[in-house]
């Protein structure tokens, strides 16, 4: 019988994952191993695109200005905690 991942949820947040049965008759309750989420699924990227003629001719330096203050909002907001790590770069 096929596994499948599905997600343990505590309090609105995927703390974690567990392999059961496609027809779901051993849940993660009833002593599957609970595992951390993999890696490839808690890495968020993505691109920014601008076509304000200002802004786009920043430099790289204040468009980096711009992405660490994002990250620190990140970390200090409401799902700071949530984050193991963030950085972000300007190509």
């Amino acid at each position: 019988m096929m596994v499948k991942p599905n997600c343990v949820i505590v309090e609105n947040t995927v703390t974690g994952i567990c392999n059961v049965k496609q027809d779901g008759m051993d849940g993660c309750s009833n002593g599957n191993v609970v595992e951390a989420i993999p890696s490839n699924h808690t890495t968020i990227s993505g691109s920014l695109t601008t076509t304000n003629s200002i802004m786009a001719n920043w430099s790289t330096t204040m468009w980096q200005n711009v992405v660490n203050r994002a990250v620190r909002m990140l970390a200090s907001g409401p799902f700071g905690s949530h984050f193991f790590a963030a950085t972000a770069t300007v190509g």
